[in-house]
């Protein structure tokens, strides 16, 4: 027989047997096809097989499309193979026809954390349904407190991650989770234990490097450097590079240069693929001036291989962060030369593409970035590159709570990317979460010291949540390594001024060049030259600042004081009436419109320029206080809520004048009328955010429902994330209910972004002393309340040795906080 007859004949009988076995199986009865099918894909998954696994499953469905075993057989299946699109729906259906997998629902839970707010609000259902049933599965626990952290739920987080470890004392993972929160709420000795604990639990890279970051972050120098190591001799070889990074940073963060760069080349001559240690090394030779070094690196490691993509890329990143868009692109396009299917280039040409299209304006450059990155999320919906820069598209878009979700799910997958920590921290940040935004701030630096915008980024947080000292400095530090930062020069400089060194501040606006010098430096001179008493140089830099920028209302507002003080406001009169013709929907411009009207006599003007700045936007918190002050002047404020009253009762489903009157009951302590207005500003007009922080605020204060207090504080937050008063709403409530530590950081971003001179300053500041008090920080507390005393000093003036304004009704309680913990 020949050889081609033998192979012919063996070919023959496979056929024959495969016949066999399929009529054996197609004459089986359907529950013992189901049963074969479903131990063969078990045994596949076992063995991580995962496409003979998925085979498997799908004959199951084949069979029986209601199957809830083989739905959750192809979920892991496609889990595993990386295909989470695939993956979800399975879930989906597996929960679906078995409420009682609990493992299922579970996993399920996890996907839904990265959908809308409805979803998240059904990921924490899921782990309470989970959890009635079995109060000790520490995955519910921790479901829980990742849903409650994605919808901004902070205060219940901890207690959550708590119950995680209580009910799993042997599990590293929800300790490390719980030690990063307890870190983030400066909870210090806490968190260190946990740290340790899971050194011990789980001795690797990942925990020694996690506990090397915490006491970093605590400057014990010496104890982070022995964990370093620790962290480098136990890693994995997939964990080497990034270990031999994060120690160099460490130096990097503490100058100590020579000591990074005998890191970073000990890991470029130990490792085989050592791209991203070069890449680091360069940047660090970049950094330091030492551009050619930088240069010849880069250039040799191109060189070197040139099919080989990854140098290119690198190429690409070096480029991208020396500013050099176009020359960042055309990079990605050599590397996708060297491998046309490396779909990393694709994402960083995508990437690049949507980096210079919202700069410039080029919808065909987004469009094309855009279509990249989604033919490869339909491909692969937890690709963690994909999701980068998808957030990015989100964040220019000004989706800020998908980019949170999109940039988070591919932190899942690559857990230490410093670059993703950035976008994360900018998305936290632009959607209101400062104090998160802190976190993963610091989390980016960690992982790359000479990542120069999360340096900036986090001068920008600390001014906002009221840390000026940490501002100043962390802003200094940027300065002294990159020169002439126009805008973080002046954050620098206003923190100084929030800080009471308005010299310092001064001086630190000085530096910038005069022909650098915009609109909105030379307003902050103006500024600073007022608070030190330098009125004539005040106001040649604020008409410097008006030239530049003619209708903005701060620095209107700013020479109109000026001049209300020299006896003389014809010229802000015509400034402010030139203003309101060129920008006649500005709600701040008629506010000033009002107020020049009221002060020539023109009551009637002022009032209708106060009721135009509310209408054109109900949310502006000052135009309300206009009003009213312009309601206390007059003496007129009964016959004007009657006016309002009136107008109501002629529109009762206008939400805006309800939110007015309401705020009119509030001025005559009416507070019971006032909340009941506000409830049906809000029914009407959800969007009224002043509504909901007003609400929040009196229920609060008159002892209403504090869960009902809290949600209003949260959404007004959320739809006002740049307002103190908002802030210091959300504080206020945290503090009612008795969660100080919480309401701590509300309470400084509220104090930290009112300026200089608000007469209500010293108010946010005794509710933030009173926070300091009740979470037992006695010496922060009586330091708030002596500068809060000092701001009422300040705010009171002083005529022939006598105050010119009566003391505000706080004041006597601030003097009885200085008694009880000592002034």
């Amino acid at each position: 027989m020949s050889a081609v007859h033998r192979v012919r004949h063996r070919s023959l009988l496979s056929l024959l047997g495969v016949l066999v076995v399929g009529l054996a199986i197609g004459c089986a009865d359907p529950g013992e096809q189901l049963e074969q099918h479903l131990t063969a894909g078990e045994g596949y998954l076992e063995a991580e097989q995962w496409a003979e696994a998925g085979i498997e499953f799908r004959n199951m469905l084949q069979i029986d499309p209601n199957s809830a075993a083989g739905h959750w057989g192809l979920a892991r299946a496609r889990l595993g193979a990386g295909d989470a699109r695939g993956a979800y729906w399975e879930l989906q259906e597996t929960v679906r026809l078995d409420p009682e997998n609990v493992e299922a629902r579970l996993r399920y839970g996890q996907f839904l954390i990265f959908g809308k707010p409805e979803d998240v609000e059904n990921a924490v259902q899921t782990a309470d349904e989970v959890l009635a049933r079995d109060p000790k599965s520490w995955q519910a626990w921790v479901l829980r407190a990742r849903a409650l952290g994605a919808l901004r739920r902070t205060e219940e987080v901890g207690p959550a991650l708590a119950k995680a470890t209580e009910v799993a004392p042997e599990e590293p993972g929800p300790k490390l989770l719980y030690a990063n929160y307890l870190r983030s709420e400066e909870r210090h000795e806490e968190a260190e234990g946990l740290f340790r604990e899971v050194t011990e639990l789980q001795p690797g890279f990942p925990s020694f490097a996690a506990l090397a970051g915490f006491l970093a972050s605590l400057d014990r120098d010496e104890e982070a450097e022995g964990m370093f190591r620790k962290a480098i001799s136990l890693a994995e070889p997939g964990e080497r590079v990034p270990a031999y990074s994060m120690f160099a940073n460490f130096y990097m963060a503490r100058d100590r240069g020579e000591e990074a760069e005998q890191v970073l080349r000990k890991g470029i001559e130990e490792e085989t693929d050592s791209v991203d240690l070069i890449y680091t090394l360069a940047r660090f030779y970049h950094v330091q001036g030492r551009r050619e070094q930088a240069d010849a690196m880069i250039l040799e490691a191109t060189q070197a291989d040139p099919s080989d993509p990854k140098p290119f890329l690198l190429l690409s990143n070096y480029r991208g962060q020396s500013g050099d868009a176009e020359g960042a692109l055309e990079a990605a396009e050599q590397a996708l030369v060297a491998d046309p299917d490396f779909e990393l280039a694709k994402l960083r040409k995508a990437e690049v593409l949507v980096d210079i299209g919202y700069r410039e304006d080029d919808k065909a450059r987004i469009a094309k970035g855009r279509s990249i990155v989604q033919a490869v999320l339909a491909r692969d919906e937890a690709a963690p590159e994909a999701l980068f820069v998808q957030a990015k598209i989100n964040l220019a878009e000004r989706e800020f709570d998908d980019a949170v979700a999109s940039v988070r799910r591919a932190l899942d997958g690559k857990p230490d990317w410093a670059q993703a920590h950035y976008l994360l921290a900018s998305s936290l940040f632009l959607a209101g979460d400062r104090t998160q935004a802190r976190v993963s701030a610091n989390r980016a630096l960690e992982l790359d010291a000479n990542l120069v915008d999360a340096q900036k980024l986090l001068a920008r947080i600390h001014a906002t949540l009221g840390d000026h000292q940490l501002a100043v400095e962390t802003g200094r530090r940027v300065l002294e390594g990159s020169g002439g930062d126009v805008a973080l020069r002046i954050l620098v400089a206003q923190s100084e001024v929030r800080a009471g060194n308005a010299k310092a501040a001064l001086a630190q606006l000085e530096l910038i060049p005069e022909d650098e010098r915009t609109a909105e430096a030379a307003y902050a001179l103006g500024r600073v030259h007022t608070l030190l008493g330098n009125a004539e140089a005040a106001k040649t830099h604020l008409l410097a600042a008006h030239g530049m920028s003619p209708n903005q209302h701060e620095v209107l507002q700013r020479l109109l004081d000026i001049e209300v003080r020299e006896g003389n406001i014809e010229p802000s009169i015509e400034r402010i009436a030139a203003a309101v013709e060129a920008v006649p929907d500005s709600s701040p411009l008629r506010r000033l419109e009002g107020q020049v009207a009221l002060y020539t006599g023109r009551t009637r003007e002022a009032e209708e320029a106060f009721r135009k700045a509310i209408e054109l936007d109900p949310n502006d918190l000052n135009a309300y206080g206009s009003l009213a002050t312009f309601l206390a002047a007059t003496g007129q404020s009964a016959e004007v809520v009657k006016t309002y009253e009136r107008a109501l009762a002629a529109n009762p489903d206008s939400g805006a004048l309800h939110m007015v009157v309401g705020t009119l009951y509030e001025m005559q302590k009416r507070a019971d009328e006032a909340i009941e207005q506000y409830e049906e500003a809000i029914r009407l007009a959800p969007e009224l955010a002043v509504a909901k922080n007003n609400l929040a605020y009196l229920l609060a204060e008159q002892g209403g429902n504090l869960d009902r207090a809290l949600d209003l504080a949260q959404e007004a937050k959320a739809m006002l994330p740049d307002n103190p008063n908002a802030a210091d709403t959300l504080g206020w409530v945290l503090l009612k209910k008795k969660v100080p530590s919480a309401a701590i950081d509300y309470l400084k971003e509220a104090v930290g972004g009112m300026q200089p001179g608000d007469n209500q300053i010293s108010l946010v500041r005794h509710h933030l002393a009173l926070a300091y008090e009740a979470d037992s920080k006695l010496e922060q507390a009586r330091e708030a309340w002596i500068q809060a005393l000092g701001e009422i000093k300040a705010y009171r003036g002083e005529k022939d040795g006598e105050p010119e304004r009566p003391a505000p009704p706080w004041a006597e309680e601030i003097e009885a906080g200085l008694e009880r913990v000592g002034s």
